[in-house]
């Protein structure tokens, strides 16, 4: 194994002793700070393959939150006291590769040293890529609906980052409208009606097998360009179209009971730009290639 650069924040002198022992006898080197501040910089400076963040110490939450995107593709180790539940929950959210309790286990941080060590080279980060675009084509088949989102999910957004999950959701709701909505052309009111009376997916079945519905395809493009620091997405149906300048309201008192209608409502707060074509058959969706640091981060 080449020689890496294992970045630690942590102040107890006992865990940095295991550590430097440990990773001596991995033929690693180890950088090792107490203070958030020189981390940072830190990190800068040594471009480390694999960072350690005890989350014991103040303020090292803050820090594994500040790492931007450049520092997803890494494999990101965390230490916790057994009590804080809440920082190892964010740490699992924010995509470290594991979390370690301590008092520090000698056989267990060799293991999960070694595993980090020998998978370092492949972590997919879109942002160290050129410009890539993707085109999947579905048909109407609501299991492919989900891995489709995922998988265009996968290829743009960087390990560990937490918007995967609402841009994940958001396109779910998205092609699933193209599918019901657009292709099989199923109204808002045929959809209620076939809820309330559990027949939605015979009739989703029944159109999906005759024409003209039948050969209908929903296009799912992927668009992901570093230089301009942007994803987008867009999805187009083969359907008609729909007026999205008059949605109906979720929240009128005659629909506050229906079990669908929100699901543009909820691609909207996933993504930074949602706008629809003029027919109203292709939605185009943006958002930052990085996220946004939140107020408390900054």
């Amino acid at each position: 194994m080449d020689s890496k650069v294992v970045l630690a924040l942590t102040g107890q002198p006992e865990v940095a002793h295991l550590l430097r022992e440990m990773l001596v006898g991995f033929g690693q080197s180890l950088e090792q700070t107490a203070d958030v501040g020189s981390f940072k910089e830190l990190v800068a400076q040594l471009n480390p393959d694999l960072i350690l963040i005890d989350l014991s110490l103040p303020q090292a939450p803050l820090a594994l939150r500040n790492l931007d995107d450049s520092n997803r593709h890494r494999p990101i180790l965390a230490l916790a006291d057994p009590h804080q539940r809440s920082e190892m929950f964010e740490a699992k959210r924010l995509g470290v590769f594991a979390v370690l309790y301590l008092p520090l286990d000698p056989d267990e941080a060799c293991f999960h040293f070694g595993h980090a060590l020998t998978t370092l080279a492949e972590r997919f980060d879109p942002s160290r890529l050129g410009y890539q675009e993707r085109l999947l084509t579905l048909g109407n088949d609501f299991s492919m609906v989900t891995p489709v989102a995922l998988s265009l999910v996968e290829t743009s957004l960087a390990l560990g980052d937490p918007r995967r999950t609402s841009v994940s959701l958001g396109l779910v709701e998205l092609l699933t409208n193209a599918i019901e909505h657009g292709n099989l052309g199923i109204s808002f009111e045929e959809k209620r009606d076939a809820l309330r009376g559990s027949v939605f997916y015979d009739l989703a079945r029944e159109r999906s097998r005759k024409s003209p519905w039948k050969d209908r395809v929903v296009h799912a493009r992927c668009m992901v360009d570093p230089s301009a620091g942007l994803v987008r997405y867009d999805i187009q149906d083969e359907g008609g179209g729909f007026d999205w300048r008059n949605l109906p309201d979720p929240f009128h008192q005659n629909n506050i009971g229906a079990r669908h209608g929100r699901g543009i409502l909820m691609a909207r707060h996933a993504f930074q730009k949602l706008c629809y074509n003029d027919a109203g058959n292709q939605v185009f969706l943006e958002l930052p290639l990085s996220p946004i640091p939140s107020v408390e981060d900054r």
